[in-house]
């Protein structure tokens, strides 16, 4: 029994010893573990919403809605930058982790190494869900454009949050909806004064998290994801987005926003440190290295 014991000790630190060597001599073998910690919050009333820092955030996700008509003129702007905010931004780092670990396959792939059946699945799944063509095509499309560019959207769309689709819908991108199995309300449309039917969401994430999709997903936005990879601006990409809405002056008005409001300042905006988790998972990586080993 004894010495049963003392062999299953040593096979367990001669694997552990060979994920090492693995690790180090690889670089990476299992990508990192990503997490951020996000604390919700019910909104009551604009005092609910929390006044960001210019350079990182607070990640939080508010619940519930608020009527945007009922706050000052005088602090309406600032409140809704400060709700659209944090969603934007959480939104904005998912993206990126997941385009990095797109290429941490595509890194192993080009040399080579083996890729554990969790990553071959993860990428299989991103694959599809995106309609991408190749890996490159699937990094384009993945890749997200500007914070300022998200937010100014949000602004003209919602008119500062005052719509009715943005208060009832959580919908402040006027995204509409053309089939019965999603979740939808029926609005008036008031430039042409009839009913349409138009996106409904959970709560703002899950709407910033759906228009991002639907930018990579659509084929009529292929130049603009080609202009974005290529890391243009706001104003270089606003007039790519000539089909997001019939009104000829869209873009001439988005960009109005952005200048006016300064919003490109928020395009370096990150997420505070101390909530951001980054790390490797050792335990899942000696799982992975024994399901491949044996």
């Amino acid at each position: 029994m004894l010495k049963t014991l003392k062999v299953s000790l040593l096979v367990l630190l001669l694997v552990v010893v060979s994920v090492v060597i693995n690790e180090i001599s690889t670089f990476d073998y299992i990508y990192p573990e990503y997490r951020i910690d996000i604390e919700e919050i019910t909104v009551t009333s604009s005092q609910s919403i929390i006044l960001q820092e210019q350079n990182s955030i607070k990640p939080v996700k508010y619940l519930g809605t608020l009527d945007f008509d009922t706050i000052p003129d005088s602090i309406r702007k600032i409140v809704f930058i400060n709700y659209m905010l944090p969603a934007i931004v959480i939104e904005h780092e998912r993206l990126l982790d997941l385009l990095r670990h797109v290429e941490f396959i595509e890194r192993r792939m080009v040399n080579k190494n083996a890729l554990r059946s969790e990553d071959l699945q993860f990428f299989k799944e991103m694959m599809q869900k995106y309609d991408a063509t190749s890996i490159k095509d699937l990094k384009i499309r993945l890749f997200p454009h500007p914070i300022s560019l998200v937010l100014a959207q949000a602004t003209l769309e919602s008119g500062w949050g005052t719509s009715n689709v943005f208060s009832k819908a959580n919908n402040p991108f006027g995204i509409m909806s053309f089939s019965s199995e999603e979740q939808r309300r029926k609005f008036l449309n008031p430039e042409q004064q009839t009913e349409a039917y138009y996106r409904s969401y959970s709560d703002i994430n899950q709407s910033v998290e759906h228009y991002y999709f639907f930018t990579a997903r659509l084929s009529s936005y292929e130049k603009f994801r080609k202009k974005r990879w290529e890391r243009g601006s706001s104003i270089a990409l606003v007039n790519l987005l000539k089909n997001y809405h019939e009104t000829d002056e869209y873009a001439s008005l988005v960009e109005s926003i952005i200048r006016k409001n300064d919003y490109e300042k928020y395009d370096l905006v990150t997420i505070k440190k101390e909530y951001f988790k980054y790390r490797i998972n050792y335990f899942q990586l000696i799982k992975s290295y024994l399901g491949n080993v044996f």
